[in-house]
């Protein structure tokens, strides 16, 4: 969907955004008592089939959003609205994909991404039909039978995905899911994201700490300020779609937008790591 599209519908009204947080605030309190504000004020809509990313400088509290969009940690204030609050934050909404796949390494790769499915209570016929078609279009069909440790870690990450895809969550929420993997296998699972996601039709609320990747992948870019996080712009990202990930960098437009991100992006980092730099 191109951000004309998501722009036609807002103004339209048809329909509340999925994801809403609202005045959103999060205080923490250290061991030694005191109060760490990790998220300040943030108000925010991503709307439905929109791929959103969120920058910002290390410990500015990006996870701890995508934390309390999902219901593992609760607001300090503010509140978080899900499709208009009409069915509230039910279980299996959402699926969450982090840096660490977590997978169990005494299940197969079958084995594994029916999990959700399983705990759900699907049929064992039907999760696995739906499972070996997910694992077929991101190339794992003919490792379906091996463990964990005996796949490359890009394999791990693509089985990761089609977990949270297989139990049809309405949004993916993904903090940092390809940080550990090379530049090029990145690229690779990019292109698999995009391609799944357009095919799925699912929000997806993606958090990273590459300015490229975010850009390359989102209709949209939120960055966030230094600590406490506040969302300091928002940036449409109008690059056609498809697009191609090993050459993004080479479409009109694509260098301006990231200078321009860049630019309020390093006044933050900047403010972030002072006492090092300084």
């Amino acid at each position: 969907m191109s951000m004309g599209d998501v722009a036609e519908r807002r103004s339209k009204g048809d329909a509340p955004p999925l994801i809403a947080l609202r005045g959103v605030c999060k205080t923490f309190v250290s061991r030694d008592g005191a109060e760490v504000h990790a998220v300040q004020d943030v108000t925010l809509n991503v709307y439905r089939d929109e791929f959103v990313s969120i920058v910002g400088p290390s410990g500015c509290g990006k996870s701890t959003l995508l934390n309390m969009v999902v219901g593992l940690v609760a607001p300090s204030r503010g509140e978080v609205v899900i499709d208009g609050g009409a069915r509230g934050r039910r279980q299996g909404w959402a699926g969450y994909m982090t840096q660490a796949d977590a997978l169990l390494p005494w299940r197969t790769v079958l084995e594994n991404a029916e999990l959700g499915l399983e705990l759900r209570g699907v049929q064992r016929a039907e999760r696995r039909a739906r499972v070996r078609q997910l694992l077929a279009k991101v190339g794992l069909a003919d490792v379906a039978g091996r463990y964990p440790s005996e796949i490359s870690g890009g394999m791990r990450q693509r089985l990761s995905l089609v977990r949270v895809l297989a139990y049809e969550p309405e949004a993916l929420l993904l903090d940092e899911p390809f940080s550990a993997v090379d530049v090029q296998l990145r690229e690779i699972l990019h292109q698999d994201l995009l391609r799944l996601w357009r095919e799925s039709g699912k929000t997806i609320l993606f958090v990273t700490h590459d300015l490229h990747e975010a850009i390359a992948l989102a209709d949209r870019v939120v960055l966030m300020t230094d600590r406490p996080g506040r969302i300091k712009r928002e940036y449409a990202v109008e690059l056609p779609r498809p697009r191609p990930m090993f050459e993004v960098q080479l479409l009109p437009g694509f260098i301006e937008l990231y200078r321009t991100i860049w630019s309020d992006l390093k006044d933050e980092v900047l403010k972030a790591h002072a006492d090092i730099l300084y």
